[in-house]
């Protein structure tokens, strides 16, 4: 591998992984990033350029003849859902989508790929998995942004540009995303079963996930939307088990749904996160003969937790 990758939102747990997997590689590193102090960085493999993800500036040129434009920009979902939060999860996505893909039509030489990081609410709750040829309507807030952000996307015209959108399941990787608060509770003896306990958790390692994007790279035949999550999404009361399994703990108290909701105002994020979920499977990673490292939430869990004990 050779050529220039740029991630956008890369100064992130995910851009970082992507980060370490790359540098074992020939390529050129850039990272997109709003923050000035990251660039005093001393990683001489990475180099960081600022952007304020919404209007054209000097770092458009870096996409000049870049093998790929990685964006992962987006507000962190884990939070209240106030008209102030809500506003910049959609907007964050929807303006850095828009704005790429202006930079990409400007350029002389573009891109190779697009990878666009995208979310899994743009399917309904059932216990009935869904892959990508599953064509749904559903409403709602995350709803709303995973759609707005597509279509920012697929309303760009690239042509020489392949185009690859990830809708990204929920993220296991240790003192990360869903697994951080899970994991306390369950220290506590609070992990059990959330609400009833039998809605779905479609989940990816991050391993995996960064082997997807590399992968998206080095093959030219992939494009269009892919499902990122594991071939065996998991009920929430059989998810806790295993999560309770890879710490040692062994027992969890069940959370009610009116405790859940309680916990979420204590931790400033939304029970719906927990209580809600949906079964996606990818029917294109299955085609196309994509293998998992980590198809078992068993074997994720204990490999995310051996690593640090």
């Amino acid at each position: 591998m050779n050529g220039k990758i740029i991630i956008a939102g890369g100064t992130g747990s995910l851009g970082t992984h992507l980060l370490d997997r790359f540098k074992a590689t020939d390529r050129q590193l850039i990272v997109l990033t709003r923050s000035a102090k990251k660039l005093d960085g001393r990683d001489d493999r990475v180099r960081y350029v600022i952007w304020d993800g919404e209007s054209i500036g000097p770092w458009a040129r870096e996409l000049e003849g870049a093998t790929a434009i990685i964006n992962l920009s987006g507000r962190n979902v884990n939070c209240r859902f106030t008209t102030k939060n809500k506003r910049e999860i959609l907007d964050s996505r929807v303006r850095s989508t828009k704005v790429i893909g202006l930079a990409i039509q400007q350029c002389n030489t573009p891109p190779q790929i697009w990878i666009n990081a995208g979310g899994i609410s743009h399917y309904p709750e059932t216990s009935n998995p869904l892959s990508e040829y599953d064509q749904t309507v559903v409403s709602g807030f995350l709803s709303e942004v995973s759609e707005q952000w597509e279509a920012a996307f697929n309303q760009v015209d690239t042509s020489n540009t392949r185009k690859v959108q990830f809708r990204i399941a929920a993220v296991l990787e240790y003192g990360q995303g869903m697994l951080k608060p899970l994991t306390w509770l369950t220290r506590l003896g609070l992990g059990g079963a959330a609400g009833n306990g039998k809605q779905y958790i479609s989940w990816i390692h991050y391993q995996d996930l960064v082997r997807l994007f590399e992968w998206a790279i080095l093959n030219n035949d992939i494009a269009g939307i892919i499902n990122a999550s594991s071939p065996n999404p998991i009920q929430n009361k059989y998810f806790m088990r295993a999560l309770r399994a890879a710490l040692h703990v062994p027992f969890g108290l069940p959370n009610f749904s009116w405790t859940t909701r309680i916990g979420g105002l204590i931790i400033g994020t939304e029970a719906d996160l927990i209580l809600h979920g949906n079964r996606i499977i990818s029917k294109v990673l299955e085609e196309k003969q994509f293998s998992f490292d980590f198809s078992s939430v068993d074997k994720a869990l204990k490999d995310i937790f051996n690593k640090h004990n």
